[in-house]
C-alpha cells in the first residue's frame, strides 16, 4: 500500500517512536520517517505538537496525531483493512489489552526508557515549594524543562494541568500532571528511571536494587502473556497486537541493560513465555527493520552515562 501523505516524526533510539513504526509495518503502510534532533527541534515538530513539543508525531493527510499508543490505535482504525487487527476484536479482550498497555507505561516503561525530553516543571524561581521539586530532580539526575510561571497572569498550560487549584508547582511527566510539592517528591522517588539509576549505581547490590521493580513487572507480564496469548506466539494471538507493540519496543534497551550490567532480565528459567515471545517478536518482519542493533544502542548509552554521572555528582 502506498501512502504519500503519511509522515512520522521521531528519533531512531526512541522506544516510543518504535511503536508507530511497527504498527505501520503491520498494516503495510508506506511512510516518510523524518529524523528529529531533540536538541534542536524542527519547526514541523513544534507546529505539529505545539503543547508538549515531543516525539513521536504521525502526520496523515496534513493532520497531526501525538502520543505513541494513541498513534497505534489511530493506525489500527484508519487502515482497518490493510493488515491484521492490532487491537483485539472482542470488546473484553480489547479492554484487557488496553489495561496491560497502560500497565507497561505506568509501571515499567518509565523504569526502562532512556527518554529525557518529557519532563516539565511549572513553577517560579522564588517559590520554596518549587525549590523542593528542583532539588529532588537534581538528586535523581533527571533532566527537565523549567517553565517559569507568573502568578498574576497564569499560563494556559498551568490552568490546564492544575484546573482545581491553579497553583504551582506542577510536574508534567509524559503529559501527566502531578500537583502538590510533597506528592511530586514521592512521585519522583518512585519513578526514578532505571537507565539513570543504573548509570550512577555502584556495586552489585545497588544494581540489583535498581533492577528489582523491573523483575517484578516482568513476572506479572509473564502471567498476562499466558492469559492474553492463550498459548499462541504473541499477546495478540498469532499476529503482533497492541500489547506486543507496547512492550516490545523496550526489548532493545533491555538488551543494553543486560549487556552493560552483566545481568539477565528475560530469564528463560523464570519467565519462559516472555523469553520465547521476545525471540518471536524481534524475528517478525514488521519489527526487524525497526529494532535497533544492541551495539548501536549501547554506544548511544555510553554517550549519556558521563552526563548523568556528572549531574549526579554535582
Amino acid at each position: 500500500m502506498t501512502e504519500n501523505d503519511v509522515k512520522l516524526l521521531g528519533s531512531w533510539p526512541s522506544t516510543f517512536v518504535m511503536r508507530p513504526r511497527i504498527a505501520l509495518n503491520v498494516k503495510s503502510v508506506c511512510y516518510d520517517f523524518l529524523e528529529e534532533q531533540l536538541s534542536s527541534k524542527s519547526d514541523l515538530l513544534l507546529k505539529s505538537n505545539p503543547v508538549y513539543k515531543k516525539i513521536p508525531v504521525l502526520i496523515h493527510d496534513g493532520k497531526s496525531i501525538c502520543e505513541s499508543l494513541n498513534i497505534v490505535q489511530y493506525i489500527d482504525e484508519k487502515w482497518i483493512n490493510s493488515g491484521p487487527s492490532i487491537l483485539p476484536l472482542d470488546p473484553y479482550d480489547r479492554a484487557i489489552a488496553r489495561f496491560w498497555a497502560c500497565y507497561i507505561d505506568d509501571k515499567l516503561a518509565r523504569k526502562l526508557a532512556m527518554e529525557t525530553n518529557c519532563v516539565k516543571l511549572l513553577g517560579s524561581w522564588a517559590s520554596p515549594f518549587v525549590n523542593r521539586v528542583q532539588i529532588a530532580l537534581k538528586i535523581k539526575s533527571i533532566e527537565y524543562e523549567f517553565i517559569q510561571q507568573s502568578m498574576i497572569n497564569k499560563g494556559e498550560l498551568l490552568l490546564k494541568s492544575n484546573p482545581v487549584y491553579k497553583k504551582i508547582p506542577v510536574l508534567i511527566d509524559d503529559e501527566k500532571p502531578i500537583c502538590e510539592s510533597l506528592v511530586i517528591l514521592q512521585y519522583i522517588d518512585e519513578w526514578f528511571p532505571l537507565f539513570r539509576s543504573l548509570a550512577v549505581a555502584q556495586g552489585e547490590d545497588a544494581i540489583k536494587a535498581a533492577l528489582e521493580p523491573v523483575f517484578d513487572g516482568l513476572v506479572l507480564l509473564e502471567d498476562a502473556f499466558k492469559n492474553c496469548g492463550k498459548g499462541k506466539k504473541f499477546f495478540g494471538g498469532d499476529k503482533i497486537g497492541y500489547v506486543d507493540i507496547a512492550l516490545g519496543c523496550f526489548l532493545g534497551w533491555m538488551r543494553v541493560t543486560e549487556k552493560m550490567n552483566n545481568v539477565t532480565l528475560l530469564d528463560e528459567a523464570k519467565i519462559p513465555g516472555l523469553y520465547k515471545w521476545a525471540e518471536d517478536f524481534c524475528a517478525d518482519s514488521s519489527v526487524k527493520n525497526v529494532m535497533p542493533e544492541t551495539n548501536k544502542l549501547a554506544e548511544a548509552a555510553k554517550d549519556l552515562i558521563p552526563k548523568i554521572r556528572a549531574n549526579a555528582s554535582s
